[in-house]
């Protein structure tokens, strides 16, 4: 199983303060009628099939092959890759996507095993979760019996910007990159790498050598500065990293506290769910304000 920022196993968290907290109530009730297993397996399959489609149509010398059943093929495919995929396209070859889908397939997979993932693989689980979101989301607006043959929630929408917030750890491969959506809960550690490697490229250090010096400092792990840097794939780092099979690997998020500005010391998951509510909050409240105008 992959390590998220939160257990994607876990639907029915109970938080300290919604009862006091009536909107925060709203807020867990929705996460709640979320299935997180479910939607990052479903993104995966979705993923795994388009692009094992495309790959034998290449194979085929750019025709349809014979015991498939897709229905429609790219006249572009690198262009179709690129827009259907347009984080992994970035950085990854679609035979690289290929062989990532397979293994995080297989971790997904494996219930008793923890595998903690790069930002090789946070790209291609990006785009494979924003795509069968959706997917999703129209069948819910358009054909809501349909959506049931996929069903990633109780008959509620998937806010993907609220999902990226809650369950990636960070985005450090939009790092000087434009993000489609707020992503609040993560842009304070994006903003504060970029503003580290600009004053360190403004005191004439070169952008590789910046990367280089300040990986340390920034946390900004072997994976993260090979993908910046453009460097070439090697298999190794699209391989996952296994993990002590403790049970204890989000045993932090429950046992630690920190703590909030208003509410005094309460326990990661709830501090972290309670910024996220609020992101959420401000986020519709903004997009009311622009509708309303």
């Amino acid at each position: 199983m992959i390590i998220f920022s939160k257990d994607i196993g876990q639907r029915d968290h109970i938080h300290v303060l919604e009862d006091k907290l009536p909107d925060l109530k709203d807020y867990m009730n929705y996460q709640r009628k979320l299935f997180p297993y479910t939607i990052v397996r479903a993104g995966l399959d979705l993923a795994y099939k388009e692009v094992d489609d495309i790959l034998n149509f290449i194979d085929n010398d750019y025709s349809p092959p014979s015991d498939s059943n897709r229905q429609e093929y790219p006249a572009d495919v690198d262009r179709w890759y690129h827009q259907r995929f347009p984080w992994s396209s970035a950085f990854l070859k679609m035979e690289d996507m290929h062989f990532t889908l397979v293994t995080l397939v297989k971790a997904m997979d494996s219930f008793r095993t923890y595998e903690t993932a790069n930002s090789y693989h946070w790209t291609v689980l990006y785009d494979s979760v924003h795509n069968i979101t959706q997917v999703y989301n129209n069948l819910i607006r358009e054909k809501p019996d349909q959506s049931r043959d996929i069903h990633l929630s109780s008959e509620v929408e998937v806010d993907f910007d609220d999902f990226i917030n809650n369950y990636w750890f960070n985005l450090d491969f939009m790092t000087f990159s434009q993000a489609d959506f707020p992503h609040t809960r993560h842009m304070e550690r994006k903003e504060s790498i970029e503003e580290a490697i600009k004053e360190a490229m403004a005191e004439g250090e070169e952008p590789l050598r910046v990367l280089e010096n300040l990986g340390p400092e920034l946390e900004l792990d072997e994976a993260t500065l090979k993908l910046l840097r453009r460097d070439p794939i090697e298999t190794r780092l699209l391989e996952l990293t296994s993990q002590p099979e403790n049970g204890k690997q989000y045993e932090g998020l429950y046992k630690k506290k920190i703590e909030t500005l208003k509410y005094g010391n309460i326990v990661v998951i709830d501090a972290d769910y309670l910024a996220n509510h609020e992101f959420s909050r401000d986020k519709n409240q903004g997009k009311k304000l622009k509708d309303s105008a």
